[in-house]
């Protein structure tokens, strides 16, 4: 079985953010998050921690949305 660990979109939380990239409260969590913290917080979190992310991702929706 080939060796997939070098596939492209492979790192953690690749394949997370590509999902979510459309959502607008996708777009707003990542606007908000780079406010508060740093630019390239939420994708540096993402790419990291794709678990603790999501969790972020979902209190802020859950919060958040109309």
């Amino acid at each position: 079985m080939p060796n997939q660990s070098n596939a492209p979109g492979s790192k953690p939380g690749a394949f997370l953010i590509f999902t979510l990239k459309d959502n607008p409260m996708y777009e707003q969590f990542i606007e908000l998050t780079n406010q508060i913290f740093w630019e390239g917080y939420a994708e540096q979190l993402a790419q990291e921690n794709p678990v603790r992310f999501q969790f972020e991702l979902n209190d802020f929706i859950n919060t958040y949305q109309n």
